[in-house]
């Protein structure tokens, strides 16, 4: 299987480091990244519209050097100055080597041969969705979701009659809810000479029956 094979080259002062470079590199496939001094530096920089190629004189630090044999390489320059530390980024285009050791990774074949040799990555199974959960409602939100859950449990309980509602009892006819203490409800017979009455509600099936002159009505039967 093709492998790769890391060597050192130091580049003496002076030399032109991009023809060094190349020369270190020869015709073989590979990566190459490098640090050291440099001078008499050329740099191309991003622009807003076009690419600014940049003339650096002086020595300065090349933090790092990175790109494939036969290049484009790109580099990481810096240097201090009298108004500050000065640093710059950018695809070299040329320079002069002031003491710089580079360390070639040399592909045994070709880029396709590695490709090719390359075992197959394995595609990790996508993990099921998780439903979508409804957010949590906060502030005024929230205090009307409760609102309508206790109205919800309320409309559910069974309806019963309060003072001024009327009843047909099962067997007083139809009667005025004067009083109801929880457990008893006190009558009024209205269709007949007004006696008043008190009846035991457990004993009693209270169920809403159709209003009587715009009053709520319920039927009293009795319990079997």
């Amino acid at each position: 299987m093709p492998s790769a094979a890391a060597r050192l080259v130091t580049l003496a002062d002076g030399e032109n480091l991009i023809d060094a470079l190349a020369e270190a590199c020869g015709k073989a496939d590979g990566w190459l990244s490098a640090v050291g001094h440099v001078d008499s530096v050329e740099i191309r920089v991003a622009g807003e519209g076009a690419d600014v190629r940049k003339q650096l004189r002086g020595r300065l630090t090349l933090a790092q050097l990175n790109g494939p044999f036969g290049g484009p390489y790109f580099a990481t320059l810096s240097r201090h100055t009298s108004l500050g530390a000065e640093l710059v980024a950018g695809q070299l285009l040329a320079a002069r080597s002031a003491g710089v050791t580079a360390s070639l990774w040399t592909a045994q074949g070709s880029v396709r041969d590695l490709v090719d040799a390359a075992p197959p990555r394995e595609v990790a199974p996508e993990a099921p969705k998780a439903a979508p959960t409804a957010p949590a409602a906060s502030g005024w939100a929230a205090a009307a979701q409760a609102a309508a859950a206790d109205l919800a449990e309320e409309e559910e309980e069974p309806q019963r009659p309060v003072r001024g509602d009327l009843v047909r009892h099962f067997a007083f006819g139809l009667c005025e809810v004067l009083q109801d203490t929880g457990d008893r409800l006190k009558l009024r017979d209205v269709q007949g000479q007004g006696r008043i009455r008190e009846i035991a509600v457990d004993m009693l099936v209270i169920s809403p029956a159709p209003d009587h002159n715009g009053k709520r009505v319920f039927k009293l039967t009795r319990k079997s």
